[in-house]
């Protein structure tokens, strides 16, 4: 009896998602300002083995290796700035931005977009605890991304701030 206005519904959520213009529905609208924190001096090699882990994760399933992307390393750098900063671990930009204004700010294409944070472990440990189910797992195991990138803060509190962001260039 509901079935075609909630499937009609359905399908308009599936489209926005993946932020495909749908005249009147989703129009393009300028990211947040200052979408990107200005970035500080990460932990490299902490983000590399962020990344690595996410993709350890990932063929222990039996999944695809996802490729690091510049983009993606340079978003969850700055998001893992702005944590250590605020002192908050939250996906949740201190500016109200979240990862598709993020994307948007460097030109990466926001369909299929995540980010997952963490505070105060090694990165192995981080990936372990976003492992545990829960949707933070299904977003690394989905195959829904290609790509894959990182940032590690260690903020004034001593504690690293770590920030991971899956996409799939769905150009």
């Amino acid at each position: 009896m509901f079935k075609a206005p909630l499937a009609a519904a359905a399908c308009l959520m599936v489209l926005s998602a993946c932020q495909l213009p749908i005249p009147g529905v989703n129009a393009p609208q300028a990211p947040a300002d200052q979408a990107l924190a200005t970035e500080c001096s990460g932990d490299a090699q902490a983000a590399a083995r962020l990344s690595s882990g996410v993709n350890a994760a990932r063929l222990a399933e039996g999944k695809n290796e996802l490729a690091v992307n510049d983009d993606l390393n340079r978003i969850a750098l700055a998001h893992a700035c702005d944590m250590a900063q605020t002192g908050r671990a939250d996906v949740a930009g201190s500016n109200g931005s979240n990862v598709v204004d993020r994307a948007r700010s460097v030109g990466y294409p926001t369909c299929g977009v995540v980010q997952l944070v963490g505070a105060g472990g090694t990165p192995e440990g981080t990936v372990g605890a976003w492992l545990a189910a829960g949707p933070q797992r299904e977003q690394i195991l989905g195959q829904l991304s290609y790509q894959v990138g990182s940032g590690a803060v260690q903020g004034p509190d001593g504690r690293m701030w770590l920030s991971t962001v899956l996409g799939n260039n769905c150009r």
